[in-house]
Formats: structure tokens, C-alpha cells, sequence
């Protein structure tokens, strides 16, 4: 006979075992499965800011992420385009850190421990292969663990098992507003780094590049890079001495690393897309990349994971208490919630991978923010107490246009094109917010069309 639990999570990483665990805590019996035998490392900026901080602070975790040797970093130096700039990053009820970066190999297994703790039946070396289904939704799923196959009944299953996920694949969940991606993303650990100097977040975008770097946990120090176009071939042939010259490119980071010499591979991400899916159905939610996906470049992936757990917590265990109908309407609720919440992250996500340098406008409003005390309102875009909206505001961006125009030195004609693509691809992505294009789904669970452009939703094939 199968075994019963309230809720099953498929996936036990960053979005799974959080989740778990806060309704563990709450009297749920959760079983959470994963199919590898063990946490081993996966791709991940593993940058984590601070209301990523803050999260597991109220999930009792803080002293292990300490614990790990990763500096809290108290500032940041930042730069967009040719504005530059030093600064604390803002407190906030809670504050704990402006960011940390800690490896997802030592992560991840403080997480399941967590959810273990809070009296989750944890289940490495398991593979689902199905879903159960009565009347018409989810009530469980079948799965492989040393070679039997068993299966647990649910009143809900949660897909947390990212880009791939086997649930979204069972379920046949579409995506859209799907974007490919024009950058690819390099990192790697060094070490012997000079970790003297105060711990601090490095975010440089400039020109057609891209760098972000930070001490790490067991007194490591990550770099991310992203090459440009005419460097790619270069990258497929020496990762190495391709990722060094970026290195020698920004000063913070060239400083730190005088001294130091790489300490792990080089990890890269080169073929990705972002997107959102279809969020729930009945019996069934999907959190983290499993349900969102968005570019890398702004790295938020973990703490949207945690996020996203956090939210739907107290909605799924007020719903339990009720009907089905009652769990159905739960999800369906932070399905909207979520598409609502990221909509505006994920196209500066988009803006920030795209090939080239970023709308002028950007650092120019960023610029008077800092002259005019405000960029702690800016680094609130890091920890997402702050929307782009927030920011570029139509004073603000009004300010700026005129502030160019007024200069013909500083390229009019050019300003006033790239100014009018911006607002077009914004009415566009207000529009796909409104009126999303899914995608067709395959026999196989695949999408049976592919993206065609970056900003725009993908049209299905007729």
C-alpha cells in the first residue's frame, strides 16, 4: 500500500528543503525526494543577499552559514557603465549582511539537514517517475529508490526540482515569456586572495562586460565573468587565461587577486533560457526554477527560491486544514503572486544579460541618486526591497533625457534611438505580462517551439 503524507516535494536543494522544513514546523508530515544520492554541486552564482540572509537567519540556520567561513560582505563597489561607486549596502528590520557567497556543495546540505531536524522523511537516491491521479488531480507520485518502485499518496506534490523539473514535465506545464540567451557566464574559486581588505560585493557592468566577485566560504574568493561575443572561441580554447584577463580588466578584483591562483574548475553556462511556467494545477505546485527561471546575471536565484518557500508556507498550511478546493485556490494564488512579484526582475535580469552595453539612461539615474544620497535605494534592487519601477521613475528617467539631449557631445541622435527601443520593449513586456503566449508542450514534455527573440513572448506554432 502506499504510504500517506500531507505533502511530497520533488527536490531537496534550495527551494525544496526550505520549504519543507517551514511546514514541517507547522505539524505537516512532509516527505521530500531526491534523486541524487548525494547534494553534490550544481550550477549556481551562490551568491546569496541579504534577505537571503535575513531567511535563513529566521530558519535557525545562521550560525552554519557562518560557521562555513563566509564573510557577510558590508558593501559593495558597483559599476555601471562609466559611473563608479562605493557604498554600504542599506540596513533593513532584520539586516544580518549585505550579501555572502557560499558554495552550493556546503549550502545545500545545511538545508536538508534543516528540513531532517524539523522531522522531514528525507529520501536520497530517489527518482520519481510518475504521478498518481484520482478524479481528475495529482494525489500522489511513484517513485524509484534501490532498484523497488513504491509510491506516496499526498493531498499535494511540489515539483522544487529546477529547470528540468520532472514534475513540470509529468504535469505538461508551459512556459512563457521565454528569452534566450545572448550572454554566457564563466566562474570559478580562487584562492590565497588578500581578504584583509573589508569584505565587499563586486557588480561591474560596462561596455559589453560583465564581472561579479566576493569572498566565499573556507576562505575562498568566487569570480563570475561573462565574455563578450568576440571572445568566445577564446573561452572554448583557454578558459583560464581568458577569465585572468577579465580579472586584470577590473581593478577591485585584480588587487584582491595579486597574490592568488585559481583553486577549483571553471564552471560555464553557456545554452539557458528564461522563462515562467504554468505555477499549479490541481494537486500540484511548482516553486522555484522549477516554476521561474530568469538570467544569471542578476544571480537572485537562491534567494527567490527562499522567497517563494516562504510565501506559500502559511497558505498551504491554513489550506490543508480544508477541501482540496481549498489547497487548489492556495496555489493557483501564488502562482499569480509569483508572475506579479518578478515580472519587473526578470526583464532587468534580461537587460543585464543582453550582448552590449546597458541603456544609457540607467547609470545616469544611478549617478544623481548617489550625488543625491539615495543610492541606498538603488542597492535595495540587490535584496528586491526595491522594484526597477522604484527606481526609474518618469521624473527620473525624464531628468536624464533631458540631461542628454542637452549635451550634444554626449551622442543625442544615439540616446534618443536607444531611449526609443527601451520604451518599446517595455510596452511589449507589459503586454506579455497581461497577455502571456504559452508554449506548446510535446508528446515528450518538451516545448514543442523554441524562443525566436529575447525580449518578446514566444509565439506557439500554429
Amino acid at each position: 500500500m502506499a504510504e500517506q503524507f500531507d505533502v511530497v516535494v520533488v527536490g531537496a536543494r534550495v527551494a525544496g528543503s526550505p520549504l519543507a522544513t517551514l511546514l514541517a514546523r507547522r505539524g505537516l508530515k512532509v516527505a521530500v525526494l531526491e534523486q541524487s544520492e548525494y547534494l553534490k554541486p550544481v550550477l549556481s552564482s551562490h551568491v546569496l543577499q541579504a534577505d537571503a540572509l535575513t531567511f535563513l537567519d529566521r530558519l535557525g540556520v545562521l550560525d552554519r552559514i557562518r560557521a562555513t567561513g563566509a564573510p557577510f560582505m558590508s558593501r559593495t563597489d558597483t559599476r555601471l557603465g562609466d559611473f563608479r561607486f562605493v557604498a554600504d549596502f542599506p540596513a533593513f528590520p532584520g539586516f544580518v549582511g549585505g550579501a555572502a557567497c557560499v558554495r552550493r556543495r556546503v549550502l545545500d546540505p545545511i538545508l536538508s539537514d534543516a528540513a531532517v531536524a524539523a522531522g522531514v522523511d528525507l529520501r536520497m537516491g530517489t527518482k520519481v517517475t510518475g504521478l498518481l491521479e484520482e478524479n481528475g488531480r495529482v494525489s500522489g507520485v511513484r517513485f524509484v529508490r534501490g532498484g523497488v518502485e513504491s509510491r506516496i499518496r499526498a493531498r499535494l506534490v511540489v515539483g522544487a526540482d529546477g529547470r528540468d523539473s520532472t514534475v513540470a514535465k509529468l504535469r505538461g506545464a508551459r512556459r512563457y515569456n521565454v528569452t534566450r540567451n545572448e550572454r554566457r557566464y564563466y566562474w570559478t574559486y580562487f584562492e590565497g586572495a588578500d581578504l584583509a581588505v573589508t569584505p565587499t560585493f563586486v557588480f561591474h557592468r560596462w561596455g559589453d562586460r560583465h564581472i561579479f566577485a566576493g569572498p566565499a566560504d573556507s576562505g575562498l574568493y568566487i569570480v563570475g565573468v561573462s565574455p563578450q561575443q568576440h571572445e568566445r572561441e577564446a573561452f572554448r580554447s583557454n578558459r583560464h587565461d581568458s577569465l585572468m584577463e577579465h580579472v586584470q580588466s577590473c581593478p577591485p578584483v585584480a588587487e584582491v587577486l595579486a597574490e592568488a591562483k585559481v583553486a577549483t574548475r571553471i564552471y560555464g553556462i553557456s545554452r539557458f533560457e528564461g522563462y515562467f511556467r504554468e505555477a499549479a494545477g490541481p494537486g500540484w505546485v511548482l516553486i522555484g526554477d522549477s516554476g521561474h527561471f530568469k538570467d544569471p546575471a542578476a544571480g537572485r536565484g537562491i534567494g527567490d527560491a527562499f522567497t517563494q518557500a516562504e510565501r506559500l508556507t502559511p497558505a498551504l498550511v491554513k489550506a490543508l486544514r480544508g477541501s482540496d478546493a481549498a489547497i487548489d485556490r492556495a496555489t493557483a494564488d501564488f502562482g499569480r503572486w509569483r508572475d506579479r512579484q518578478y515580472a519587473q526582475y526578470y526583464w532587468l535580469a534580461t537587460d543585464l544579460g543582453r550582448v552590449g552595453p546597458l541603456p544609457s539612461v540607467v547609470p545616469e539615474v544611478v549617478a544623481r541618486m548617489y550625488g543625491a544620497g539615495e543610492i541606498g535605494r538603488f542597492l535595495d534592487l540587490f535584496s528586491h526591497h526595491a522594484g526597477p519601477s522604484d527606481l526609474l521613475t518618469p521624473a527620473r528617467v525624464l531628468g536624464a533625457t533631458a540631461r542628454r539631449m542637452a549635451s550634444p557631445e554626449r551622442g543625442r541622435p544615439a540616446f534618443a534611438r536607444e531611449l526609443g527601443t527601451t520604451l518599446r520593449d517595455e510596452v511589449r513586456r507589459r503586454w506579455a505580462g497581461r497577455r502571456p503566449v504559452l508554449e506548446e508542450v510535446a508528446a515528450t514534455g518538451r516545448p514543442a517551439v523554441r524562443p525566436t527573440t529575447r525580449s518578446r513572448p514566444v509565439t506557439p506554432a500554429s
